[in-house]
């Protein structure tokens, strides 16, 4: 993957300096997901998790020949999440809820291979796939417990917040230890398609990862689990291109 990366940056570099260029620089809402497998239980992670949050992004295109070009970019993301985990009827006049909160910020890094369509002198329609690889600056999450009953029994009455939870880092007071961290960088793929009107751009994007955001063998007594957890992203961009 490392080898294929490289090579599509050799290939716009090598094929740039005398072809058609373009800079585009978008906002786009960005729709993340977290989604775990059977093995992966006794955190708020083994549901999947949905963040909604928006993103700044900047991609350079290098022509490569007729219509075709190869796009670079950054991606700065940022998504929020909301969750009731646990809300049951009342109960002799009694409740409690559970709530999960998080967000996450990762910084990615796109290669596409892009082919303009063109539908006019004016419109164009650009369809890519690509690559990208993602650092993941901050992934956080805390519950907040909320009950009809004294704190005794459910941690209440009131509102009560636990302490943030980096899923990134393996201190005692995040995910403990290694084996249980998530992953800080993956690489992922992507596939989409733009909707350039003039210098204005409309495009829609989803991806999801090679690297899983976490992944681990636990060997028991004859018998071992793998907990997973895949990242999916859909990005909706508005833009300018110069």
């Amino acid at each position: 993957m490392k080898k294929v990366i490289l090579a599509a940056i050799l290939l716009a570099g090598a094929t740039s300096a005398n072809a058609e260029s373009y800079n585009r620089i978008t906002l786009s809402y960005d729709r993340q997901n977290f989604s775990a497998n059977s093995d992966y239980t006794g955190t708020y992670w083994g549901w999947d998790h949905p963040l909604n949050g928006f993103g700044i992004n900047y991609f350079h295109g290098f022509g490569v020949a007729e219509n075709m070009f190869v796009e670079v970019g950054a991606n700065m993301n940022f998504g929020f999440g909301s969750q009731i985990l646990y809300s049951p009827e009342q109960y002799a006049g009694e409740w409690f809820r559970q709530k999960l909160q998080s967000h996450n910020i990762n910084l990615t890094v796109p290669i596409n291979y892009v082919y303009r369509i063109n539908v006019s002198d004016n419109i164009k329609i650009a369809p890519y796939a690509g690559i990208n690889v993602k650092a993941n600056i901050l992934g956080e999450y805390r519950f907040t417990y909320d009950a009809s009953i004294d704190k005794d029994h459910f941690k209440a009455p009131g509102i009560v917040y636990e302490p943030w939870v980096n899923v990134y880092s393996s201190s005692e007071d995040d995910m403990g230890d290694d084996v249980n961290t998530w992953n800080r960088f993956q690489i992922g793929w992507q596939v989409g398609v733009g909707l350039e009107l003039d210098k204005f751009y409309l495009g829609i994007q989803y991806g999801t990862d090679f690297i899983a955001a976490y992944k681990h063998t636990f060997e028991y007594e004859g018998y071992s689990v793998q907990p997973k957890v895949n990242s999916q992203a859909l990005k909706v961009s508005l833009g300018y291109t110069f």
